[in-house]
Formats: C-alpha cells, sequence, structure tokens
C-alpha cells in the first residue's frame, strides 16, 4: 500500500502526463537568454532524441543528458528551459524525437500497478552519451572536437529524474540534477518499474543537486526523505526549494524564474564558473537571500 507522498507524486506524475506542461503549437521555437543562441535539433543518427545545443559549436562543450517528467517520450513541453540551458554553452541531449507540437493528451490510472510500461527507458540517457562521444570523435561530424565528454551531468524532471537517479553511478557522470523529484521506499511499485533501490545513494560518486518546488512540490516528502539520508554520505548535496509547486516554470519564457538554479548549478559543476559557484557556497551565497530560494547545503566547497 503506498504512503500518501507517493500517492500524490503518482497523481501529480498523472497529470504532468496530460499535458499541463505542453505549449501551445505556434509558439515561437526559443532560443534561450544565454550568450549562445540555442537550436533544436533531429539528428537522423540519434532519433529518439532532440539535441538542444548552441547554434554556432566553437570550443569544447559539456553534455546535459534529459529525461521527461512521467518518462513521455516528448520534450516539447520542456523546450523553454532545454534551449535556456543550451544557450549557456551546453549541448544537451534529450530522450524523445524532436517535435514541433505537443503530443497527444493522455492520462494514466492512479495506481502505478495498472499503469502501462513507461514509454521511455533509463538506459536511453547513456544511449545518448553514447551516440555525442562517437560524434566527437567521427570524422565529418558538427561535434567533432566540440565536445567536453569528460564534463556530463544527468538531469531531469519528476519520473525522468528518477531516470537520472538510475544512471547516476555511470563512471561518466559528472554531475546529477534532480528537479521536482526523490525517491520512494524500496518495494514501491514506481521505483520497482525504475528497477531502482534507496541504496543507490550510497554507490553514487558525484555531486547531487536538488531543485525542488516548496512544500506544495508533491515530490517534496520523496526528496527530503534523500537529502536526510544525504546527510550520512561523502559526496557534495544541495536542497533548494522555490515555492512554484511541481510544474515548476519550465514552459515560461527562458524556462522562467526556477531555471537559474539548475543552469548556474551545470555552469558551476561542468565549467567552472567562479560566478556561478558564488551563488552556492559561502555564507553570503548568491542564491541565499532575496532569491525566492531557500537552500541547504552538504559539503559544498
Amino acid at each position: 500500500m503506498m504512503d500518501q507522498p507517493a500517492r500524490g507524486l503518482v497523481r501529480a506524475l498523472g497529470l504532468l502526463l496530460a499535458g499541463l506542461l505542453a505549449l501551445p503549437a505556434w509558439a515561437a521555437t526559443p532560443t534561450g537568454s544565454g550568450p549562445e543562441p540555442a537550436v533544436i535539433v533531429a539528428e537522423a543518427t540519434l532519433p529518439t532524441h532532440t539535441v538542444y545545443r548552441p547554434a554556432a559549436l566553437e570550443g569544447r562543450y559539456p553534455v546535459v543528458l534529459w529525461g521527461n517528467g512521467s518518462c513521455v517520450n516528448s520534450n516539447f513541453g520542456y523546450r523553454e528551459f532545454l534551449a535556456e540551458v543550451a544557450s549557456h554553452g551546453f549541448i544537451v541531449l534529450a530522450i524523445g524525437p524532436r517535435r514541433d507540437s505537443p503530443p497527444p493528451r493522455q492520462q494514466r490510472p492512479q495506481d502505478p500497478a495498472e499503469w502501462p510500461p513507461f514509454e521511455t527507458r533509463h538506459s536511453q540517457l547513456l544511449d545518448a552519451l553514447d551516440w555525442i562521444t562517437a560524434e566527437n570523435r567521427r570524422e565529418g561530424s558538427a561535434y567533432r572536437d566540440h565536445v567536453a565528454v569528460d564534463k556530463v551531468a544527468v538531469m531531469g524532471h519528476s519520473c525522468g529524474a528518477l531516470q537520472a537517479v538510475r544512471v547516476s553511478t555511470d563512471p561518466r557522470i559528472s554531475t546529477v540534477v534532480v528537479l521536482n523529484s526523490g525517491m520512494m521506499a524500496d518495494g514501491d511499485q514506481y521505483m520497482v518499474r525504475h528497477d531502482l533501490e534507496r541504496s543507490i545513494l550510497k554507490r553514487m560518486h558525484a555531486p547531487i543537486a536538488y531543485f525542488i518546488g516548496g512544500e506544495s512540490d508533491i515530490a517534496y516528502a520523496n526528496a527530503e526523505m534523500d537529502w536526510k539520508e544525504l546527510q550520512e554520505l561523502s559526496i557534495p548535496a544541495l536542497n533548494a526549494n522555490m515555492d512554484v509547486g511541481h510544474g515548476a516554470t519550465y514552459s515560461q519564457p527562458a524556462g522562467g524564474p526556477f531555471a537559474a538554479g539548475p543552469v548556474a548549478w551545470l555552469k558551476w559543476q561542468l565549467k567552472g564558473d567562479a560566478s556561478a559557484r558564488a551563488l552556492f557556497v559561502g555564507e553570503r551565497c548568491g542564491l541565499c537571500e532575496g532569491s525566492g530560494w531557500k537552500l541547504r547545503r552538504h559539503r559544498l566547497e
């Protein structure tokens, strides 16, 4: 029998699948607000994914692997957010083929035991990493020598965040970003579907950040359970809350105010950006006061 946090999270995942993050089909293609305007690309040799990247590839770019809310096979509802990430100098490989309109709306039963299989698999995150690693070496590839294959984040929203956690022990992963999510108890049907156990926290090697939508976020209690366990571990960890709920602001222009936290974390962890680091570290860190964020930190230096 599911506890209250688990039941609530399941209901929220069903609503996300119903299309609450979908943008109007006529919305302009986003390019982000960062210094390198982004493009959204369908690559013939990676038809299962969408690539968000700077339009002009100059230098080497860290990689961000992305899993969608409800583990759906569409990243359309996250276009604004993912383009924003890419515009700050990242190559984002998002599960789901490129789309110009949202997928048909669906609704899942509340009981996860009655759900059909997830539309996507956690292994697709690593499939994308294998692909971009090969493209970085391939003669004639647009990505040749433009990928920092040793700087890789795995990130996802809600169900997609658990996919990210599931692959977090891969030695190629540099940081893990959990958005509006957290694990349930072992044996929960949702955890079983992810082939996931809470002990994975003890096997992680990379810094992990949780960006949560405050107490109104249906995943808040799950993230709190993870955070409590992380206090006993040696990996650096962040818990950041903004009062925006489970759906956050991903579909707003440039990903809305919620995007600033994850983008800054990626810039610090994957680029060594000192200004981004200052947002999280120190008694008077940039996001510590007056930013809309409430931060808790563990072994961040």
